[in-house]
């Protein structure tokens, strides 16, 4: 079963578009492979298996060196040469223009393919998640702010990006209007850490929130992701 995950297609600019994330697929070593065929009863020795496995890898490989395609049920490979030439004598000089090889799958492996069962499963949280909000000056860790001071905020896809108004660090009194930190007065703006200068926050609770298009990436989310710190802290 080949479970997977849908999300935004930050690749494309319809917003109702979506890709495929796969989140458990197995990697198998030639060991592992060489336990599956001892499974199946092929009437052969291990040290067979391990031996024809190897044989079979430096027949291929030297196939490839000589400059030569392999075709076979499981695959195909074939060398090309890749770069840009500028003159018909250029060399092939491995740096610019070198030799690659090129692998696709043979018949047995289509046929594979097509027998894959898939099943949607639910994607953990995509955006930002707080899980400590620290007053530098007090030491105090989801409790207390001391305005004019630094608060260091711990969590994973914290980074605030983004170019829109709404996009930011916020405290936020309960049932009143949040509270922006200007963007100068974030100093660590990471992935797992943020810390900024506490802004002159009258006396009484908030909550931390972030408003970030951060990826991770390189791109901007289409759409910005909200986390609320589920803790009040107090101003005194």
């Amino acid at each position: 079963m080949l479970d997977y995950t849908t999300e935004e297609n930050d690749l494309t600019e319809n917003p109702d578009n979506f890709r495929a994330q796969v989140t458990n697929v197995t990697s198998y070593t030639q060991e592992e492979i060489v336990n599956r065929i001892m499974n199946i009863g092929a009437g052969l020795t291990r040290s067979d298996v391990v031996s024809v496995l190897e044989a079979e890898k430096q027949v291929m490989a030297g196939i490839i060196a000589e400059g030569s395609a392999i075709n076979t049920e499981l695959f195909n490979a074939f060398p090309s040469i890749h770069g840009v030439f500028t003159s018909p004598a250029d060399p092939v000089d491995g740096v610019t223009r070198k030799v690659k090889c090129n692998l696709h799958a043979g018949t047995a492996l289509r046929d594979a393919v097509k027998q894959v069962r898939t099943r949607h499963i639910t994607a953990a949280a995509k955006g930002p998640v707080i899980t400590t909000v620290t007053d530098v000056k007090t030491g105090s860790m989801n409790n207390l702010l001391t305005p004019g001071r630094d608060v260091r905020i711990a969590g994973v896809k914290l980074r605030i990006a983004g170019e829109e108004a709404f996009i930011g660090l916020f405290f936020v009194p309960p049932g009143g209007e949040p509270i922006k930190v200007d963007p100068s007065d974030i100093v660590v703006n990471n992935h797992a850490e943020l810390i900024a200068c506490i802004p002159p926050l009258p006396a009484g609770t908030y909550q931390v929130r972030i408003i970030t298009q951060y990826s991770g990436s390189g791109r901007f989310l289409k759409t910005a992701h909200t986390e609320t710190f589920n803790k009040l802290l107090t101003v005194g």
